[in-house]
């Protein structure tokens, strides 16, 4: 399954648990994805936070300087 460009896969065998990747190739995964989830939809919350840290961390530039 395919969520805001990364992969949540699951094993072939053994019990359901989740991991996440990049989709595409290479790329690093963040320390927060790293390892095993219960659930996809534990994945996809840990994404979404991940994205809105993310974002909040990047702020635009709010001074603009008028030269005229």
């Amino acid at each position: 399954m395919e969520y805001q460009g990364y992969l949540i896969t699951a094993p072939k065998t053994g019990p359901r648990c989740y991991s996440i990747a990049t989709s595409g190739r290479g790329g690093k995964i963040p320390d927060v994805m790293l390892g095993v989830f219960t659930s996809t939809g534990v994945a996809i919350q840990t994404i979404d936070a991940y994205l809105a840290s993310k974002q909040k961390s990047v702020k635009p530039d709010d001074k603009e300087i008028s030269k005229g």
